[in-house]
């Protein structure tokens, strides 16, 4: 429930303020791209003891493109300020093949980890520190907000005579996230409303969930799936002032 209430909070911040008299615009709303430099540390250990214990070569999350899809809507309420709310999503996935040799002869071994979920809402406030900047708008972002994500971990090994789950690890749940950066909006004329978005910042999430696994490279019945999404991240976007 506490986590609800967070996120309809959220999504009630912008459009509970009011508007900016000095601008007869005062609404913003971005579409962005973004492309993310998670830790994920733990995970990434995980994957690589994997690699040393079997011989193989599996990427990692430092091997992977991270993208996500955005968008943003603010409210102008003063001259130095925007606040608004920003959703993102996305899905991923890593995973590779090899062959290592058993007691029934070569076998093909396959891993994935695979996200299915991910989306994150916050509330988020854009600080200017030159209102009267037109033909490039700097900003100072801030943004604190819940994520939900859901990842499956497979492990298999199989040829004509085997067909077995080494490991199976299910994992999901929400989590707090905090981000904060710069970035500018560049108008696209002078009389244009549309203009261009660049920014980049660094995102404090991570989720630690004690989770069921399964498998016979499981180490025990339940294990720590340790999720960090921490880490820097740059965007860029294309906005309408409305």
């Amino acid at each position: 429930m506490l986590v609800w209430a967070a996120l309809v909070v959220c999504l009630a911040f912008a459009g509970s303020v009011p508007a900016y008299a000095g601008d007869p615009s005062p609404s913003y709303f971005t579409f962005y791209v973004q492309q993310s430099f998670p830790k994920q540390t733990t995970t990434n250990d995980q994957i690589q003891q994997i690699n040393e214990m079997l011989g193989t070569n599996f990427d990692d999350w430092s091997d992977v493109t991270n993208l996500s899809l955005g968008a943003q809507y603010f409210k102008r309420v003063s001259p130095y300020w925007k606040v608004g709310v920003q959703l993102d999503y996305s899905q991923g996935a890593i995973k590779g093949t090899a062959t290592i040799p058993t007691e029934a002869g070569p076998a093909e071994l396959s891993f994935e980890q695979r996200y299915n979920t991910y989306f994150d809402v916050y509330a988020v406030a854009h600080f200017l520190p030159c209102p009267s900047c037109t033909k490039v708008v700097p900003f100072i972002y801030g943004g604190i907000g819940y994520g939900y994500e859901k990842d499956r971990t497979t492990l298999n090994l199989q040829n004509e005579f085997i067909n077995e789950d080494l490991l199976v690890v299910n994992n999901d749940g929400w989590f707090p996230t905090y981000s904060a950066g710069v970035g500018i909006d560049v108008p696209l004329s002078s009389k244009d409303k549309w203009y261009l978005e660049f920014g980049g910042a660094y995102v404090w999430a991570r989720m630690t969930n004690t989770v069921p696994a399964s498998g016979s490279l499981a180490p025990a019945p339940e294990v720590t799936a340790d999720t960090d999404f921490t880490g820097p991240n740059y965007w860029i976007g294309i906005g309408l002032k409305f």
